[in-house]
């Protein structure tokens, strides 16, 4: 076998190199994107369990409060959050209490707002369940003077309240 020969076959074996690396690799970047969606689905159902306990323990605070409890009890029975003229029949202390109650309600809600614009928030849950619930809150937030947070937030309770 002369030169060339040998060069001809290194350059066989070379381009099939190649190929097996290539082949290889593109395994190696499936399993890898493979993986990485495992995660992100164990972050966001990590993310939506968190997010469950936060509000279930905020619900069960308020419920047992010697202050929220019988102030969401008065509101309820006065038509609220239908009629957000309940509000008009609160004392001073109960408006400020419930204020209170509402600003953690619209930091709930707007955190829920900008998980969503990151993609930690799956559109059937946005659909189903933000979206109603923040309509609903928002003339509470306005009655209230809850009018301040993120513009992206506020321009998208304005858009929903449109449709």
């Amino acid at each position: 076998m002369t030169l060339q020969d040998w060069g001809s076959i290194g350059e066989v074996v070379g381009a099939l190199a190649v190929v097996i690396t290539l082949i290889y690799l593109a395994k190696q970047i499936g399993q890898n994107t493979h993986a990485m969606d495992e995660a992100r689905k164990l972050a966001l159902a990590q993310t939506y369990q968190m997010r469950s306990d936060a509000l279930q323990a905020m619900l069960v605070r308020a419920a047992d409060s010697e202050y929220i409890g019988p102030i969401i009890i008065k509101l309820t029975e006065l038509g609220y959050p239908e009629d957000v003229k309940a509000l008009d029949e609160l004392t001073d202390a109960e408006r400020r209490r419930f204020r209170m109650w509402q600003i953690a309600q619209q930091t709930h809600w707007d955190n829920m707002h900008y998980q969503f614009q990151q993609g930690y928030l799956d559109e059937e849950y946005y659909e189903d369940a933000f979206k109603d619930r923040v309509v609903r809150l928002a003339p509470t937030w306005k009655a209230l003077g809850l009018t301040s947070g993120r513009r992206s937030f506020f321009a998208e309770i304005d858009r929903l309240s449109r449709l």
